[in-house]
């Protein structure tokens, strides 16, 4: 499952959002990856994440297996859309 979308927090995917982000997905069962352009990361990993460099305004593709996938997603979504 995934979902695509614009990154509107004004921070973007920077240190807190990214500590944020791992910390949210970390109780669920799911493995996530984000896509922002030819960059791949993994959701768990905080040196991943910022590795993307993504910021406001930048397209991410978030995808996500296992039982609770949809319920990571919403968590991944939430982070990269609301100023934290």
């Amino acid at each position: 499952m995934y979902r695509e979308l614009e990154i509107t927090n004004s921070h973007g995917l920077h240190a807190r959002p990214a500590a944020e982000l791992v910390a949210r997905i970390a109780s669920f069962d799911a493995g996530v990856e984000i896509e922002v352009g030819a960059k791949k990361a993994n959701a768990a990993s905080i040196m991943s994440l910022l590795a993307l460099g993504a910021g406001p305004g930048n397209t991410a593709r978030i995808t996500s297996d296992g039982p609770d996938a949809e319920a990571a997603l919403d968590a991944v979504v939430a982070v990269l859309t609301e100023d934290s």
